[in-house]
């Protein structure tokens, strides 16, 4: 299982894409967790999938909305990683 961590300034943009990007790829959620923080948004989502690469892809994807500041994807338990998809502000 891996949690996908992202930094918006718009939750429903944000969440929408996760959403839809999820399903489009055949993947199942196991939590999704957003919150506001200082302005901004931080959304978390635990993705039941063993295979990193499925993960990134999906990362790579979302990345590049506007308004996603960050990605982060980590297994669950472990710190988080940027993933390398990080988007620009």
């Amino acid at each position: 299982m891996f949690v996908l961590e992202l930094h918006a300034s718009d939750v429903h943009a944000a969440l929408g894409r996760l959403l839809d990007q999820t399903r489009v790829a055949g993947l199942r959620l196991a939590a999704v967790n957003a919150r506001a923080e200082a302005g901004n948004y931080r959304i978390q989502a635990s993705i039941d999938v063993g295979d990193h690469e499925i993960v990134d892809r999906l990362a790579r994807r979302i990345g590049g909305i506007i308004g996603v500041a960050a990605i982060e994807v980590r297994r669950e338990g472990q710190h988080a990683m940027p993933a390398s998809c990080a988007a620009a502000p």
